[in-house]
């Protein structure tokens, strides 16, 4: 916390350090006042628009938070881990740490706080769109789904499994409250989907205690996963191994 605080005092505009600090501090005013810095400085980042949303929610100011939401459409989300992921890495390196255990560590000092508070503002997206169904407001709870859905498939294209699952929730959220046909099909595709997801990823996390795996093909893997996403550099590194 004392590194985080001494970079905001250094870098005030910088949009990573911004998000790092975010979850230090619960109270929504100061939150959503650093939001808006950051929107100021990374005004094509969804992430920015939907945690003040969220902040704004908590506040119970719903009709701004809708407002904040919309701005998100047409937006990249990003919380800046791989360029975390390579930093720290390459600090490893410098300190001596060998390059396997050096790319490992890099990715298991990190979490995704930010992208799983997504998770809880999908349920408050719920409850806000039955507010505005109970006025009548179809436009509104139209608009709303489709956000969901838009969000959902940001997270779903990050590669990383952490996003997917959440974005898979967003998702599920969304097509719930349709109640068609169509939608339940899909949520039973979703559902198979992300439980072959978590099931490989639980795969890899036992190959990882194998010794016979050869320590290139885990620098290889996390390599893959920095370039191509942890889904794809799951199914080359199972592939490879021949896992079922």
């Amino acid at each position: 916390m004392a590194y985080l605080k001494e970079a905001l005092e250094k870098f005030p505009d910088y949009p990573p350090a911004l998000l790092a600090s975010l979850p230090w501090d619960r109270d929504p005013e100061k939150r959503l006042a650093a939001l808006e810095h950051l929107n100021r400085l990374d005004p094509d980042n969804a992430l920015g628009n939907c945690l003040a949303a969220g902040a704004l929610l908590k506040l119970g100011r719903r009709d701004e938070a809708f407002a904040e939401l919309q701005k998100s459409s047409g937006k990249t989300l990003d919380d800046f881990m791989l360029s975390s992921v390579q930093n720290n890495e390459e600090a490893l390196l410098a300190s001596g740490v060998p390059s396997a255990q050096a790319k490992l560590m890099a990715f298991c000092g990190l979490n995704k706080p930010l992208v799983l508070e997504l998770r809880n503002l999908a349920d408050a997206l719920e409850t806000m769109r039955g507010s505005y169904q109970g006025e009548g407001d179809t436009q509104s709870v139209g608009t709303l789904r489709q956000i969901q859905v838009d969000v959902a498939r940001q997270l779903q294209d990050s590669g990383c499994l952490v996003d997917i699952l959440v974005g898979s929730v967003i998702q599920r959220k969304a097509l719930e409250s349709e109640g068609s046909e169509e939608s339940q099909a899909r949520l039973a595709e979703l559902k198979e989907y992300t439980q072959s997801l978590t099931a490989r990823a639980h795969q890899i996390e036992a190959l990882m205690k194998d010794p016979a795996v050869p320590e290139t093909d885990w620098q290889y893997y996390f390599d893959r996963l920095k370039l191509f996403g942890e889904k794809a550099a799951n199914e080359w590194m199972l592939g490879k191994h021949q896992q079922p």
